[in-house]
């Protein structure tokens, strides 16, 4: 039969054919759709599990620092644990966190390179650092710092060999013949700005080692003349050397210390400063202070 146009008519079994491909094709989308809700929806729920959740559920906080900067971390191989100020400071901040989430948390240390803590902080590696790590401008940009828990306001010692008389004050850390600093750390910036950046001493002499332990053993071993560390540290190294290491002079400086947290962590951060503010007000960090020798 045709229609008025002399077309031929279109067939009913065509037309619902047409009408069950649609509606295939439209529950199809929706079930995409809802699986791409689900997965989406799953991801921005793992993404946004805030510092104290991922905690909870891995039940330990896990901090990094480098076990070599003396007294405020280092490792004990007599009983194999870490000691020191930081040491007792994270066991603090640990016992505080287990509390404000009413289940039990450990605290696991890891001895890293000081240089690597800022990124492994970034990556959600490690939950926090306390490693004797200087509040600057520069590092905040990358990382978040809590209150200041100690200010190191004697400033830089210059580690040299007990028989070196040629640095007997900091005016005379230009005439050095060589200097090695631990990478990352303020007395690698203070090098940098005070002295080469000034043109008062030759970026060719400066030499940067990751390690603590490594820039103690370039002095010791006549590689560089002298290494520039944080006076408390500097002294340590010193009495402990067997009279092969002194310190032969303090370079002025103000370094608070802070506990670094990823840039996320507020509710971290919230209870870190809680426990900074009570220790210093009850006189708990008067005492770990004089446990340690930093008075």
């Amino acid at each position: 039969m045709s229609d008025s146009a002399g077309g031929t008519a279109p067939s009913p079994l065509k037309k619902k054919g047409n009408k069950t491909i649609l509606i295939a094709a439209a529950a199809a989308i929706i079930i995409i759709a809802l699986v791409a809700v689900v997965v989406v929806g799953g991801f921005l729920q793992a993404k946004e599990q805030t510092a104290l959740e991922k905690i909870k559920s891995q039940g330990k906080i896990i901090m990094a620092t480098e076990a070599t900067f003396i007294p405020f971390e280092s490792y004990d191989p007599t009983n194999d644990t870490y000691i020191g100020f930081d040491i007792d400071l994270a066991k603090r901040i640990t016992e505080n966190v287990s509390a404000e989430l009413g289940v039990p948390i450990a605290l696991e240390i890891r001895d890293v390179a000081f240089n690597t803590i800022p990124a492994s902080l970034n990556n959600k590696q490690i939950d926090m650092s306390l490693s004797g790590m200087t509040i600057t401008d520069e590092r905040n940009k990358s990382v978040m710092f809590s209150t200041p828990y100690y200010m190191a306001e004697a400033g830089f010692g210059m580690l040299v060999k007990s028989s070196d008389d040629s640095l007997d004050s900091p005016d005379k850390i230009a005439t050095a013949s060589s200097i090695v600093v631990n990478t990352g750390t303020t007395s690698e910036i203070w090098v940098q700005k005070e002295l080469v950046d000034k043109g008062l001493f030759s970026a060719s002499k400066v030499k940067s080692l990751p390690t603590i332990a490594g820039c103690v053993q370039d002095v010791q071993i006549g590689q560089s003349q002298v290494f520039i560390i944080d006076k408390p540290t500097a002294e340590t190294y010193a009495s402990e050397s067997n009279g092969d290491l002194k310190v032969s002079g303090v370079i002025p400086s103000y370094e608070p210390y802070g506990v670094a947290l990823n840039k996320e962590a507020t509710d971290l951060k919230e209870i870190i400063d809680r426990v900074i503010t009570t220790m210093i007000e009850n006189g708990e960090m008067e005492a770990l202070r004089e446990k340690w020798g930093l008075n």
